[in-house]
């Protein structure tokens, strides 16, 4: 009975470590595509600003950073669509992984 609990418990850990990758992995895809032409590969961008930063900038469908880009005609018409709303989420995860507070060590070569 209990080494049951252990291979449940276990196969949860593997499970949700492969979910939580594979996200990071989507948002440093949307990340390299819509934000690293101005800030950088991940290593660059990730570490302008620490993790509590980004959920601060993140907030209200990302209301800080349409101010932050208001001179950037295409940026701000990624970052008030549908697109931006479904992606900002996993780019948002991907940016905390690799802030400045954080331990992550980022690998955007792609």
């Amino acid at each position: 009975m209990q080494n049951r609990f252990y291979t449940v418990i276990i196969c949860l850990a593997i499970f949700s470590s492969f979910t939580y990758a594979a996200q990071n992995v989507a948002g440093q895809k949307y990340y390299l595509k819509q934000c690293s032409s101005c800030h950088g590969k991940g290593n660059r961008g990730g570490g302008l600003a620490a993790g509590y930063e980004w959920k601060e900038y993140f907030k209200n469908n990302g209301k800080d950073l349409i101010s932050f880009h208001y001179d950037e005609p295409k940026v701000l018409k990624y970052l008030k669509s549908k697109k931006f709303k479904k992606q900002q989420k996993k780019i948002l995860n991907f940016l905390i992984e690799f802030a400045s507070d954080s331990q992550g060590i980022p690998s955007c070569n792609n």
